[in-house]
């Protein structure tokens, strides 16, 4: 009898890097996945990334409604409640072996919070990460819930041992992300320039930028300074829409006032696809997005990483880290195109530290390995790795 995986994908980006695992439980004859869609996926302004996971042609999929339309971080918390509720239905209805997480997203949280109650198997991958914000707190706490984590580096591993969690339960595979990028057909530049009406003769700049929830009554604010900067700049640019934590809304609607500037093009959803074909001609990336951080490194593309959401994380030297006044990101933005110094030393020295492209494969021998029953799900009590995963 195949062991039943349940997935949650709350976000394209959440999507985006878990798409190899997801693909590899399904080509393996002893696994079957079936995943939970909700957040940012149900919202009419992401259809893009609905219509991409439905390409994907998953066995079974479940939809769990949660964002509520108010920009405000006490909707965020209704919607955790209300994501808690839906998720417990499904998993009473699936009956998974195992609910496999990703990173810091509150949706990861209430599939937390369901499979405690339920006596499910929790693995977590990205727990020990470091970012700013209430990412933190909702990563700990998921891994505080999860039974197994799969980390992305010797940084994260130590957190969860600091954190207390047992060193027997803890995997590093690297970031699956990257396997995504070491798999891709990529899209050719000329249809990418066709389609975004693109000079590749000229510089271009991929920009995302992200509500801080510690800082949402700010978020206009600090996304009107970035994109000053960027009209200072008058460089080809292509901006995607903030994710919808508390202060996004008002993100996008910043960005819709700006849309129709020549240097501009807004795009709300571009998927994975063609978000990293376009790293791979990019000039830059601009913003706060995780990508900058992970995936970035890998493609040796210079880095402007605005405030404070990525605060803390490691971060390789393709990064240069400002603040939101519009002159700091004005700065960065032309060292992180003039700068030859800067520019020759990613070439030559950017290692990425989030691992090697093979994520999918260590995690999805793992999934086939664990033991399930009481030693996995008893996490208090003592066990060691023989005791939680059958040998090879």
């Amino acid at each position: 009898m195949a062991r039943k995986i349940l997935g949650i994908t709350g976000s394209r980006a959440d999507f985006g890097l878990m798409t190899p695992v997801f693909e590899k439980i399904i080509q393996n004859p002893v696994l079957e996945l079936e995943l939970i869609i909700t957040g940012m996926h149900l919202l009419p302004e992401f259809q893009a990334s609905l219509e991409q996971i439905a390409k994907s042609n998953f066995d079974k999929t479940h939809h769990v409604s949660m964002v509520l339309g108010e920009d405000t971080g006490k909707a965020m918390a209704q919607s955790l409640g209300l994501a808690v509720f839906g998720i417990a239905e499904v998993m009473a209805s699936a009956k998974p072996d195992i609910l496999l997480l990703q990173g810091d997203r509150g949706e990861m949280l209430a599939g937390a919070i369901a499979a405690a109650h339920t006596n499910t198997a929790v693995c977590h991958m990205s727990g020990g990460d470091y970012s700013g914000s209430i990412d933190d707190s909702i990563r700990n706490a998921v891994s505080k819930f999860a039974h197994v984590h799969l980390t992305t580096c010797k940084s994260s591993t130590q957190r969860l041992l600091a954190m207390g969690e047992k060193n027997g339960r803890i995997f590093e595979v690297g970031e699956p992300g990257l396997d995504l990028i070491k798999q891709m057909e990529y899209i050719p530049s000329a249809e990418l320039a066709g389609e975004f009406r693109l000079d590749l003769s000229r510089p271009l700049l991929l920009a995302t930028q992200h509500p801080v929830t510690t800082e949402s009554a700010q978020a206009a604010r600090q996304i009107t300074e970035t994109l000053e900067a960027l009209s200072e700049v008058g460089i080809q640019t292509i901006f995607t829409y903030p994710n919808t934590d508390a202060g996004g809304r008002e993100m996008a609607k910043v960005l819709r006032q700006y849309q129709e500037r020549d240097f501009l093009r807004v795009i709300p959803h571009l998927g994975s696809t063609k978000y990293l074909s376009l790293m791979r001609i990019a000039s830059a990336l601009v913003g706060n997005s995780s990508s900058g951080i992970i995936e970035a490194p890998f493609f040796k593309l210079p880095v402007v990483n605005i405030g404070t959401r990525q605060y803390g994380r490691m971060k390789a030297c393709n990064v240069i880290d400002t603040g939101y006044h519009k002159a700091e990101i004005l700065t960065a933005i032309r060292r992180s195109l003039e700068d030859s110094s800067f520019r020759d030393k990613l070439q030559h020295e950017c290692v990425n530290p989030y691992g090697d492209g093979t994520a999918a494969s260590k995690t999805i021998a793992l999934l086939n390995r664990l033991k399930l029953g009481p030693s996995l799900i008893n996490k208090w009590m003592d066990a060691d790795n023989e005791n939680l995963v059958e040998k090879e």
